[in-house]
Formats: structure tokens, C-alpha cells, sequence
């Protein structure tokens, strides 16, 4: 097998890995999930800007939600923590597969001069270095796709009179 066979073969289980990590998570995730994780983090961000303002009539009106956010944030903790411990056990049986088949062959070389910390090693691109440049692109690309963060209304409430 020649090198740039197992750069694209590389590049295909990154794709791969990729892709079964975002129908993962779309399974995982329902739509409304998504709706309230991004309720749930506005709910947060809202939280905190009103400690930070000491604004006493905020805070007492969010305090009322408070417990309803804690039990949908517990609810879609544990539906993360199941996803994560899933995608780790796949990552890392691809993982012990793919350093006992590529070892520390480069399977790219990289420009003269061209170094990126952690990822080129002597001149050029190992599995672990060409796998996460690859994930990186793929990955981030599918998952603005397969799995697009909903968008909620950003707007402040509007102020009360009286």
C-alpha cells in the first residue's frame, strides 16, 4: 500500500467516524432537546448577567424558572454523558486499531519549513497528525449540517411599563 493509499484511506475513516458521530447525536438529541439546551444556556447566560448587574427584579423572576432549567439540564446532562461514553468506545477501538495497522509511518509529507505543534513529526504527517486535520475539517463540516444549533429569539423581553 502506498502512502497516499493510507492517506485516503485515513481520510475516509474520518469521514466515517464522523459521520457516525453526528447521526449519533442526532438520534441522541431530538429537536425540542436542542430547543431547550439553547433555552437552558440563555436561562445561564441571563442568570449571570443579572448577578453581575445586582439586578434584585431579574434575579427574583429567574429564580422561579431555576428549578425547571436544573431538571431539563439534568435531563440532557445524562443524554450527553451516554452519547459521549459511546462515541469515546468507538473513538478508542478505531484508535487501537489504527496505531498497531499505521504505527509511526508518515503517510504525508508536509511543505519544508511547514510545522504545526503536535501534528507534523519529521517532515511530514503521521495517522495521528492526518486523521486530525482531517476529523477537524470533516467533523465540524458535518456537524453545522447534520446537526445545526437552533436558533432561538436573541431579542431582550420587552421592558414593562407601570
Amino acid at each position: 500500500m502506498t502512502v497516499t493509499a493510507q492517506a485516503l484511506e485515513v481520510l475516509l475513516f474520518s469521514l466515517g467516524l464522523s459521520l457516525l458521530s453526528a447521526f449519533l447525536r442526532r438520534r441522541t438529541f431530538s429537536k425540542e432537546d436542542m430547543v431547550l439546551m439553547a433555552e437552558a444556556q440563555r436561562f445561564q447566560r441571563d442568570l449571570l448577567k443579572a448577578m453581575r448587574e445586582k439586578d434584585t427584579k431579574t434575579l427574583s423572576r429567574l429564580e422561579k424558572q431555576k428549578d425547571y432549567y436544573q431538571k431539563v439540564q439534568s435531563r440532557l446532562m445524562s443524554k450527553n454523558l451516554t452519547l459521549t461514553l459511546l462515541t469515546m468506545g468507538i473513538y478508542l477501538g478505531f484508535f487501537t486499531w489504527a496505531t498497531g495497522h499505521y504505527g509511526n509511518q508518515l503517510l504525508l509529507k508536509v511543505p519544508e519549513g511547514f510545522s504545526i505543534p503536535l501534528i507534523t513529526v519529521d517532515g511530514g504527517l503521521g495517522f495521528f497528525g492526518w486523521y486530525m486535520l482531517t476529523a477537524l475539517a470533516f467533523g465540524t463540516l458535518i456537524n453545522r449540517v447534520l446537526n445545526p444549533t437552533p436558533v432561538i429569539d436573541q431579542r431582550p423581553a420587552p421592558a414593562r411599563r407601570g
